[in-house]
């Protein structure tokens, strides 16, 4: 009679372990991919910074350029230099949205493996409610 009352003991327990794991690997992913996503808006930042650093330092060389040929500033070499601008502007809006699309993909993969290990958990305890069940059963019988 004990072993008959064991054998769904052992199997709810084993679903609930099931259960568990599977939630500790899906926060292992969530961390994982929020790390990623902290990473991301990082290099989002540092990508801004640099591309403002870059300009600065093409403007300062042009003006030097500029300078050095004995040319004054003029209305067609501000025209070039917002033209530059613009230009570059352009290119880090453009860089730096990508890294936060990255930085943002990997916010929604850590949601999404949150809610995977809930799941999973929720899942785990729900397998093992025939088990627990058939124990009962099997309790109340003796």
């Amino acid at each position: 009679m004990q072993a008959a009352l064991l054998a769904p003991l052992l199997s709810a327990g084993s679903s609930v372990a099931g259960g568990l794991a599977a939630r500790s690997q899906a926060q292992g992913e969530k961390q994982l991919a929020e790390n990623n996503a902290y990473i991301g808006r990082t290099r989002a930042i540092q990508t801004d910074v640099s591309a403002r650093e870059g300009l600065n330092a093409e403007l300062g060389t042009l003006r030097a350029t500029l300078a050095g040929n004995g040319q004054r500033p003029t209305v067609g070499t501000q025209g070039v230099m917002d033209e530059l601008r613009k230009v570059r502007a352009r290119d880090r809006r453009i860089e730096f949205g990508n890294r936060m699309s990255e930085a943002a993909q990997y916010r929604q993969q850590a949601k999404d493996a949150g809610k995977a290990g809930t799941a999973a958990l929720l899942g785990g305890l729900i397998k093992a409610g025939p088990s627990l069940f058939d124990a009962y059963d099997i309790y109340k019988k003796r």
